[in-house]
């Protein structure tokens, strides 16, 4: 074994130490949840609510079934997940490992720690977020490319990775990291994540005051507020594309004639909204 097929051991060896450590301790906490709450009901309580002991029996036997069939189902995603992972390029495998160590920017976005696994003294402490990763690591996150282009691009949110891919038609393993090479160039490909999202960013923040609820109903009603908002469709990312807008030219289409020939939705914004968080995206992108 070279020393690079040793370190893909080593990174792959880890991460399903970290992702197993997780899930038993996901696992763990459901069960100690799921007795405090059977015994904070008295025996006198289920009897008033006619509640045998047979039925609670039969209650158990059918909860425990439940929550075995749903466990079965994540260990079935976490070792597809796993074994995504090793498909990976030694590439990408070692800047993954890289920036996990460093708690970088791909670990901040998806919350994810080389603690994830370990128990907290404090038991409300909530569990990192590295066996979701890998268990939709190619269902939700599309697999190696995002992980790719994450590192390459460092959007302000990782979901416009997706929507880029979405608005461009690019179908795994082909991402915008290989898209820009091919066909445009990296800054290109940047300024479309960019003013994709300065878009979704206050056509969000605009929905968001205006939700009334609280609480769970609060984001429930932003979702539904948001289902139809339009920030990066297919024809305007390769408006940016090929025709590099400058800020102004970008107000005059999508400020004055409104963005519909996009198709955007860009009602109730304001250019200076746009502009302010655009500014700030590409401050920070020069940091």
């Amino acid at each position: 074994m070279n020393e690079l097929d040793g370190e893909r051991a080593r990174i792959l060896s880890e991460l399903a130490e970290r992702v197993w450590a997780e899930y038993r301790l996901h696992t763990e906490d459901e069960d100690r949840i799921a007795a405090e709450r059977s015994a904070a009901v008295s025996d006198e309580r289920l009897l008033a609510l006619g509640l045998t002991a047979e039925r609670r029996r039969e209650a158990a036997l059918f909860s425990a079934w439940l929550r075995e069939t749903e466990r079965s189902h994540r260990r079935a995603q976490i070792a597809e997940g796993l074994k995504c992972f090793g498909t990976f390029t030694t590439e990408t495998l070692t800047a993954f490992d890289r920036d996990l160590r460093s708690d970088g920017p791909f670990a901040v976005a998806m919350q994810i720690s080389l603690h994830d696994g370990t128990p907290h003294p404090s038991r409300w402490h909530r569990h990192g977020k590295t066996e979701s990763l890998v268990r939709g690591v190619q269902s939700k996150f599309s697999g190696e490319r995002f992980i790719r282009d994450f590192l390459t691009f460092q959007p302000y949110n990782y979901e416009i990775i997706l929507d880029a891919y979405a608005a461009l038609g690019l179908t795994a393993p082909v991402g915008l990291t290989d898209f820009a090479a091919q066909e445009y160039s990296l800054h290109a490909v940047e300024e479309v994540l960019l003013i994709g999202e300065a878009l979704r960013r206050v056509q969000r923040r605009r929905q968001q005051g205006l939700v009334i609820g609280t609480g769970y109903s609060a984001g429930e009603e932003m979702h539904e507020r948001c289902k139809h908002l339009q920030h990066l469709t297919p024809h305007f990312a390769r408006w940016v594309l090929t025709e590099s807008p400058s800020d102004a030219t970008l107000v005059k289409k999508l400020f004055v004639g409104r963005g519909g020939v996009f198709g955007l939705t860009l009602e109730g914004l304001s250019s200076d909204d746009f502009l302010s968080v655009l500014r700030h995206y590409r401050d920070r992108r020069q940091c």
